[in-house]
This record gives C-alpha cells, sequence and structure tokens, in this order.
C-alpha cells in the first residue's frame, strides 16, 4: 500500500509471539551476562583491586564503582538532596535503591556489593530486553543479535543505561500494540533515567499523525510529558541546583575522547573548540540530520512502522553529539536487532564498537601514566571507522526495511526491503 495510506485497521497493532524464548537464547544471554560480570569484578574481587592502572589494562574499568564515592553514595547521602548527581532522576533513584541494599553489610563491604547490586539490577533489564524483542515476534536469529553482541559483554555493566534501554524497547512493544498511553509512560520513563527514548515520542505522535489519528498522538505525547514530569518535578523542587547538575554538565563540558570533535581538535585544529560554539554546532548538526533521517525515511514506510526511524535518528545524535561514552552502544543493540535490514552492518559494528573498547581504556590508562598504551591516533581510528560503520547503518535503515515483519510469520532469510 502507499506510503502516507492510513493501515487497515486503527492501530499498529501485531500479534506477540506466543511461544516461549528459545532456550538456547537465554542460554547464550546467560555467557554474555556472565562474561560480562566477571569483565567488571574480576579486578575488584579476584585480583589486587584497581591498583596501577590495572582498571584500563584489564579493561575493567566501570562508572558505577568508583561513582558511589564522588556521588557520596559512601557516606549515605540521598542523591540530588544532600549532593549533587551528574545524572537523569530515575537514574538517581536507582543509584540510591542499589546502596539502600548495600549498606546493610559492613562498611568495608559496601562498595563491592554496591556494585554487585548494581550490576544484578542491570542484568534484569537487560533480560528484561531480551523478553520485549521476544514478544514483538522478533525471530531467534535476530534475537542472538542482542543476546550474543559483544558490546553487551563489553559496556552492560559500564553504567546505569540497562534502565532506559529496556524502558525504550518496552515503549516501541506498546507502541506497535496499540497502546499509546502505556508507550508514553514507558519513554517517559526512560527519558527520567536517559534522554534519548524522548526521540521515539516524536516518532509515534508523527506515526499517529500519518494515520490521521491526532488524539493517540495526543495521548502519547501527554502521557510521556506528564510520567516524565511526575518524576522530575518533586526533586527540582526540593532540590533545584541537585537536579540541574546533569543539565550543567552537558552544557559546559568539552568534546569527549570518544567523539569525532575530539579528531577535529587533536589532529586538524591542535586546540579546542569554545564549548558554546561546539554546542550550537552539535545541535545545528542534529537537527539538519534528524531532517533528512525524517524525509527520506517517512517516505518509504507505512505510518505504521514509522518507529523504525528510531535507530537512524538515534545513531545522527551519537554521530553529531560531542560525547559517547561506551555504554552509548547499549542503546543500539535492540534496534539493530529490530530495524536493521541485513546481518553484514551489524557484524561490522560489533567489531568496530570492540576495537574502540579496547583501544580506549589502554589510551586512557597511558595518558595517566599507568602504562604504556597506543598512541592517540590509533584511538582515532577506531573512533572514525565506527562513525563509518554507523553511517552505513543509518543509511541503510533509512532505505530500507528489515526483512523481518514482526509477526514471526517472516521467513529470516529473506533479503532486501519490503514492498512499502
Amino acid at each position: 500500500m502507499p506510503a502516507n495510506a492510513a493501515p487497515p485497521t486503527s492501530g499498529a497493532r501485531r500479534p506477540a509471539s506466543s511461544k516461549r524464548l528459545p532456550r538456547a537464547v537465554v542460554a547464550v544471554l546467560c555467557l554474555t551476562l556472565a562474561l560480562a560480570w566477571f569483565s567488571k569484578s574480576r579486578c575488584l574481587l579476584f585480583d589486587a583491586g584497581w591498583q596501577d592502572g590495572e582498571q584500563y589494562r584489564g579493561w575493567c574499568y566501570t562508572d558505577i564503582y568508583p561513582l558511589w564515592f564522588v556521588e557520596r553514595l559512601d557516606a549515605g547521602a540521598v542523591p540530588y538532596l544532600d549532593h549533587p548527581v551528574e545524572y537523569p532522576v530515575l537514574t538517581g533513584a536507582w543509584m540510591w535503591l542499589a546502596n539502600q541494599v548495600a549498606r546493610v553489610l559492613p562498611a568495608e563491604a559496601q562498595g563491592q556489593a554496591f556494585l554487585q547490586v548494581t550490576m544484578a539490577m542491570a542484568a534484569a533489564c537487560l533480560a528484561a530486553t531480551l523478553a520485549l524483542l521476544h514478544r514483538m515476534g522478533l525471530p531467534p536469529r535476530r534475537l542472538l543479535w542482542y543476546a550474543a553482541a559483544p558490546t553487551l559483554v563489553l559496556c552492560a555493566f559500564v553504567n546505569w543505561d540497562a534502565l532506559p534501554v529496556m524502558l525504550a524497547t518496552a515503549a516501541i512493544w506498546l507502541h506497535r500494540e496499540d497502546r499509546d498511553v502505556a508507550a508514553g509512560v514507558a519513554a517517559g520513563l526512560g527519558a527520567a533515567a536517559k534522554l534519548y527514548p524522548a526521540l521515539l515520542v516524536s516518532l509515534v505522535v508523527l506515526a499517529r499523525l500519518r494515520q490521521r489519528r491526532p488524539r493517540a498522538a495526543l495521548a502519547h505525547a501527554g502521557a510521556a510529558v506528564g510520567v516524565w514530569l511526575a518524576v522530575n518535578l518533586p526533586v527540582y523542587l526540593a532540590a533545584p541546583e541537585g537536579w540541574s547538575r546533569f543539565l550543567q554538565l552537558s552544557r559546559s563540558r568539552p568534546a569527549d575522547h570518544d567523539s569525532l570533535y575530539r579528531i577535529i581538535e587533536v589532529e586538524l585544529r591542535s586546540s579546542q573548540f569554545d564549548v558554546p560554539t561546539l554546542n550550537l554546532v552539535t545541535a545545528v548538526l542534529f537537527v539538519g540530520a534528524a531532517a533528512a533521517v525524517l524525509i527520506v525515511g517517512v517516505r518509504r514506510r507505512p505510518p505504521a512502522h514509522t518507529w523504525q526511524l528510531f535507530l537512524p535518528l538515534l545513531i545522527a545524535f551519537l554521530l553529531t553529539s560531542k560525547v559517547y561514552s561506551p555504554q552509548f552502544s547499549l542503546w543500539l543493540l535492540p534496534l539493530l536487532a529490530l530495524a536493521l535490514p541485513r546481518r553484514t552492518p551489524f557484524l561490522l559494528f560489533c567489531a568496530a564498537d570492540a576495537a574502540v573498547f579496547l583501544v580506549r581504556f589502554p589510551w586512557l590508562g597511558g595518558r595517566q601514566g599507568f602504562t604504556p598504551a597506543p598512541g592517540y591516533g590509533v584511538f582515532a581510528v577506531t573512533i572514525a571507522v565506527r562513525a563509518a560503520v554507523l553511517a552505513w547503518i543509518a543509511w541503510l535503515a533509512v532505505r530500507e526495511r528489515p526483512a523481518w515483519d514482526g509477526t514471526a510469520a517472516a521467513a529470516e532469510g529473506r533479503s532486501g526491503p519490503q514492498p512499502a
């Protein structure tokens, strides 16, 4: 049917998979998460404990453990109220909850316990994400794209991003089930943990407007904004300075080591960009890239599939942003399984993302004098290669739709875009 025609039913509901998750897929995810746990725990539990840069040369680094001290959780501080926190409110609540569990133990064991509890909570979120992908009818081979992804091993427990990943995936599932208010609630909660799920809200609103369903669009947007305010407003009123630290940090930070702007600064300019100018440039580039994604992508898919543009839109955000932390790649994993047309670019992304990770941490250790490390030029090459792969993936995801149709009835082996 024409790309701009209304669907035969009022919504985009699709039958969910009635089968159980394949045991092999569950086993692979368990192995992946066990490796992820070991990669972050071994330097603290089995070795000397982050001595002489071990966390860098051994790829054991995680933000979770040092931020237990930095955010004064070791002293029992309540995020935002007692100490400003550099993350959105729902992530701060997760930190507080994990710390309440850890504080049951003796003081000398609480830091380790905080890390272990946080990783257990993140593992539950990542397992729930797999279940949601299965509920959407994703074929087993594509479920393995997520469950066996090297990025999951390397980055699952670097930070607190498993929660927004789960919530964003839940919002997609609920939208596909034609449950617009519930999808808005999930997206709003996701944005309260990490801002990126807010991008999905705009796509759901666009989908409903394309279907000539303005009330559904308004209900979704209202639910997302309402739940975001319900989470954030009490904290803002109680501790406005603590609440705003995340926004202040985002505005004031320079280009991160992993960004394309940093390559330009080091290799071409030999000087840093002025931060206000950099903020303006990143905003303009993202708006332009997002407009291109929507203009081309909307014409190539029916309204019910507008959500698939979340993948190229998110890639546009990552490539134009001044920050690309390692855990940000987790955001992409469910979307790559859902919306990427074919397997080869996914495998290239896995290789490129792993290369960035494996070079990044020894390089950081070298900057601090802990160990000999590759020069920035090597690191820059891995960043540039990953950016090129992501740009290719975005181009494919804009122009084509994945071979599976979301009902678990499509053959995984089909290639090429489906007719709009």
